[in-house]
């Protein structure tokens, strides 16, 4: 799994919150507490670890998760116990 080191988040898995995106930027909530709306298609995951450093899934062809082959690389915009906006590059 491809990783990255970015400001620390807190550790743990955020998915991708598409129907909240705001032109380039993304939006990522708890995947473990947030109430998604249901959706066909997979949700995107940036997960970090304690020490910051980040990692990316995506929904593989059986809807499993997988890891990214490329590092995330990605600026946190704002960043809350509940909500992260990236800009990714």
């Amino acid at each position: 799994m491809m990783e990255t080191r970015q400001p620390t988040m807190g550790a743990g898995t955020w998915a991708h919150s598409f129907e909240e995106d705001e032109g380039d930027i993304q939006v990522y909530r708890p995947r473990a507490t947030y109430p998604f709306p249901p959706s066909r298609r997979g949700r995107e995951t940036l997960d970090f670890d304690p020490a910051g450093r980040a990692s990316a899934g995506m929904p593989g062809p059986d809807d499993r998760m997988m890891p990214r082959a490329t590092a995330p690389n990605f600026e946190v915009v704002e960043a809350g116990p509940d909500i992260l906006k990236v800009r990714m590059h």
